[in-house]
């Protein structure tokens, strides 16, 4: 797979995954970012060209393309959360478990701006440059399971959820990866382009400590009561590997010229289920008010599935806490 490969946000801890595979998978890749890679990172270590640049900028995005030559663009650059602040009174507090969402670390607006208009300068320079190939990151929160600020719960139509159920977005996160997807098929739609959306549940890093302490494997799930209300928000109790998500993105750019695949796409991408009954079971247990709808649920599949990936892209899990 001798490609040339530009990858957004490769100094952030989910691009160096992504660079370091792709790299030993025989692209040449190179990074673009606002800061440059950790001098401990793998980016550094292997010599993966870098690129400093603000995504807001067109001039810093053309730059980078001119530089890399790619074939192909892995756009991962991104603000990871909401930015906007939310009281920590009242009854919606609830829903503000983190101080994350009342304690203001950036400007109110930069999710919004930065992962939208990022969003559109990659790709207006990709066509610019005549760069047909882009694969986004998007996230399971674009269709309105994450930041549910109005204090209603998630209710899916149907199970599992797939690409085609309709998206209810309410947070600046959630609205700005639907955005960003919005985006996508435009340019699909008016350039000729072909672009593969990739919707990330949960991001797990084996190698961080943060993350292994906020993800907890092998679960019984917790029901339904007064502390959470049964209400289904952010968590399906589903995570996706990042050496997964570096496994999907080689996956995209060997297949996005196949012809199986449409001018736009969209994928969940999930390792697994972090719980140890079946998927009927949880549902029952914890979400009862969609008891009926998950006894179609096989197994401990996830609420969101992965068949499609599986089918058109060859995907298959392969960093399961099962398998360990």
């Amino acid at each position: 797979m001798a490609k040339n490969v530009l990858v957004t946000g490769g100094s952030g801890r989910l691009g160096n995954y992504v660079c370091s595979h792709l790299k030993k998978e025989g692209c040449n890749v190179s990074s673009f970012d606002a800061a440059p890679p950790p001098p401990e990172s793998d980016n550094v270590k292997e010599g993966i060209p870098f690129v400093q640049g603000d995504l807001l900028d067109l001039g810093d995005c053309l730059r980078a393309i001119a530089f890399a030559q790619p074939d192909v663009i892995v756009h991962l650059a991104a603000i990871t959360g909401p930015t906007e602040l939310l009281s920590p009174y009242g009854e919606k507090a609830a829903l503000a478990k983190s101080p994350f969402r009342y304690t203001q670390r950036r400007p109110e607006d930069d999710c919004m701006k930065i992962n939208t208009m990022g969003t559109f300068y990659v790709l207006d320079a990709a066509r610019r440059m005549n760069i047909k190939d882009v694969i986004i990151s998007s996230s399971y929160y674009a269709t309105g399971i994450g930041g549910r600020w109005s204090g209603t719960t998630y209710t899916p139509q149907y199970l599992p959820v797939d690409e085609e159920h309709p998206c209810d977005p309410e947070s600046t996160y959630a609205l700005s990866k639907y955005l960003d997807e919005e985006i996508g098929k435009a340019f699909a739609r008016a350039y000729g382009m072909k672009i593969i959306a990739l919707r990330y549940m949960g991001v797990f890093y084996e190698n961080n400590e943060g993350s292994r302490k906020l993800y907890k494997f092998g679960v019984n799930v917790e029901p339904a009561d007064d502390k959470n209300k049964g209400l289904m928000v952010d968590n399906t109790y589903q995570y996706v590997d990042a050496r997964d998500i570096a496994n999907i993105t080689e996956l995209c750019i060997q297949k996005i010229r196949d012809s199986a695949l449409k001018p736009f796409e969209a994928f969940f991408v999930s390792t697994d289920t972090t719980y140890l009954e079946d998927t009927e079971e949880v549902i029952t247990k914890r979400w009862p008010f969609i008891k009926d709808l998950g006894k179609n649920m096989k197994g401990t599949e996830g609420i969101f599935s992965i068949a499609k990936a599986e089918k058109l892209l060859g995907y298959k899990p392969a960093y399961s806490w099962r398998n360990n």
